[in-house]
């Protein structure tokens, strides 16, 4: 399996397992990765939007449910009034935490058979791909 298969492969695996930690929450996987992106600190729709690879207009979207469900909270930039932020509610950063640690839990159930230094492998060449794709954007 060539490179771009292997990452394909991962990712469609790696999905299934994030979205279906992010339903026992009564979450989409994207409205998940959005709390978890936003998690620790206030971030703007647009760079939401670039995090995610989506458009500005799905995020407007998310915030907007999520708001409705009281974990997030949209807040004008101190330094730009135009840019709107993104803030997680006490509510929001809980279940921010319960989601990473659930998920967790999940990955290192389904991969016990590595060995630890495997798994540090794996990690440190998923953030040097990660890195890598990411400053190609």
């Amino acid at each position: 399996m060539d490179l771009a298969a292997a990452l394909c492969a991962l990712h469609r695996e790696v999905a299934v397992l994030y979205g279906s930690t992010a339903r026992r929450f009564d979450l989409t996987l994207q409205q998940a990765e959005l709390l978890i992106q936003v998690h620790g600190g206030s971030v703007s729709s647009g760079e939401l939007a670039r995090r995610l690879g989506c458009d500005k207009s799905n995020i407007t979207g998310m915030v907007d449910r999520l708001d409705r469900r009281g974990l997030l909270r949209r807040e004008p930039d101190p330094d730009d009034r135009r840019i709107t932020r993104a803030t997680l509610t006490e509510d929001g950063t809980a279940l921010a935490a319960r989601i990473r640690a659930e998920f967790a839990a999940v990955v290192d159930q389904r991969c016990a058979e590595l060995s630890t230094a495997d798994t540090a492998e794996l990690a440190r060449l998923a953030d040097t791909v990660t890195g890598a794709l990411a400053a190609a954007r």
